[in-house]
């Protein structure tokens, strides 16, 4: 895939527009996936075509068996008004105007909450009313959770069917079932930044969409991320969603990738890997797999990448086992990549996932040996494989008759419209047109005791 920049001119046509072609060929949706290599759980289950016969599906929940940071942190000023046990609202002072209406605030380990509303001004920053993302009853609020210049990241976004609209950030530089959730992003796109333009080529074909869009579009895949790890279910056993949004509209919300497998092989480790340490996951896994030979995709930060390299040469150096070649004349080179392992029939492969190293989301709770978040130590052992044909790792997208809404692209023309300056016709006096994004879908681990974490101690 070839990327390129470009200006608005003769060439930048309706019919090789990107939004034009994804209303044809939603298909395309999965092609953007490659180009952010950084999401890397969507480009594994997207980018790579992992789907099951029924990966589009009409209803909103799906039932099975077994078998350069594009956003900022909030700061608390310690100010807070209600609990939140029984899934009541309650309000935060945070610092920063910057949530938007849907904002999910990772607030502490498995509590996620949901904004409520617009901001009120109040002494300190600013009030944003609250629903957890949980059907707990029994979460709560406790005072390390919102101490006085605390951060908390943001989780992606979450609204209800029929939510009016998106909301765009500014930044700069600088029988198991789970449910579908709604993401929605916006951007404006004025005047001025109508002549600036990105180019895709991809096997033969060549399309093009507005620079503005490109990165708002970064911003929103990443969400969309970040909601497939970290999401939690607003829907209890009987079917009711506790999370309403400023309408009162009910805001359905699926588990991620994480929670899913929360129940499943969980350990620990205190940072330093070892050979033996490996093994002994391998063992616990394959015993619930009950399979003979397994593959796992293991995502895990830079750190978990650092301590897994240290195992390795651990195991290779200090028995002797370094196997090199050195030829008369060539520059002698030293070290090995280690990303693959291999082992009592099964194997391990590393995959590095950018979003574990986040400091804006993980930076309260840091390795104080190595300044890492301890996240960033995270290692998520992902079974990738498939039963008949079947694969364990899909993802769910709302859709029948025609009807994809894996990823929906809108323009909506003001004074400014998208294809042509010729139009005496607009739908609202903006000195712009806005672009509105979303997405409706979920992830599904089929079993989820195939999968595993080693998390820090």
């Amino acid at each position: 895939m070839k990327i390129t920049s470009g200006t608005y001119g003769k060439e930048t046509v309706q019919e090789n527009s990107l939004v034009e072609n994804l209303l044809k060929y939603p298909e395309i949706a999965s092609t953007l996936i490659l180009q952010y290599p950084q999401y890397s759980l969507n480009y594994f289950v997207d980018g790579t075509g992992r789907f099951a016969k029924e990966e589009m599906i009409g209803d909103s929940t799906f039932r099975w068996a077994i078998q350069g940071r594009l956003n900022r942190p909030s700061t608390f000023t310690g100010v807070v008004s209600g609990t939140g046990v029984g899934l009541t609202q309650f309000s935060i002072e945070l610092e920063e105007n910057y949530l938007n209406p849907g904002d999910v605030l990772k607030i502490a380990e498995n509590k996620n909450a949901i904004v409520v509303g617009e901001p009120t001004v109040s002494a300190n920053g600013y009030t944003y009313l609250f629903n957890w993302e949980s059907t707990d009853p029994l979460l709560a609020l406790v005072a390390a959770d919102y101490a006085a210049g605390r951060t908390a990241g943001t989780l992606g976004n979450r609204f209800a069917e029929g939510s009016d609209r998106g909301y765009e950030n500014h930044v700069f530089p600088d029988w198991y079932e789970n449910y579908m959730s709604i993401s929605r992003k916006a951007i404006s796109i004025t005047g001025s930044a109508l002549t600036d333009v990105t180019w895709i080529e991809n096997k033969g074909q060549r399309l093009w969409y507005y620079t503005a869009h490109a990165q708002t579009m970064q911003e929103f895949l990443y969400q969309r991320e970040l909601k497939d790890w970290y999401g939690t279910s607003t829907v209890d056993a009987n079917g009711n969603i506790s999370a309403k949004d400023a309408q009162g509209k009910a805001i359905r919300s699926g588990d991620g990738l994480l929670k899913q497998i929360d129940s499943a092989n969980i350990d620990t480790y205190n940072g330093t890997l070892t050979e033996e340490r490996i093994v002994e996951f391998f063992t616990q896994l394959s015993l619930n797999t009950g399979q003979q030979s397994s593959h796992w995709l293991v995502y895990t930060g830079r750190a978990g990448q650092q301590a897994f390299h240290k195992a390795m040469k651990d195991l290779v150096y200090n028995n002797g086992n370094a196997i090199w070649n050195m030829t008369y004349g060539v520059e002698m080179k030293l070290g090995n990549n280690f990303t693959t392992y291999n082992a009592m029939g099964h194997s391990m492969t590393l995959v590095h996932n950018p979003i574990f190293d986040d400091k804006h989301l993980h930076g309260n709770d840091l390795d104080p040996v190595t300044g890492y978040p301890k996240e960033s130590f995270r290692m998520v052992f992902m079974n990738f494989g498939s039963t008949n044909g079947v694969s364990n790792i899909e993802r769910k997208v709302k859709g029948a008759g025609g009807i994809n809404r894996s990823l929906i692209i809108k323009y909506i023309p003001g004074m400014v419209d998208p294809f042509t300056q010729q139009e005496m016709k607009a739908s609202n006096s903006k000195d712009a047109f806005t672009c509105e994004m979303l997405s409706e879908s979920c992830i599904v681990v089929r079993n989820p005791l195939s999968c595993g974490q080693l998390i820090f101690a």
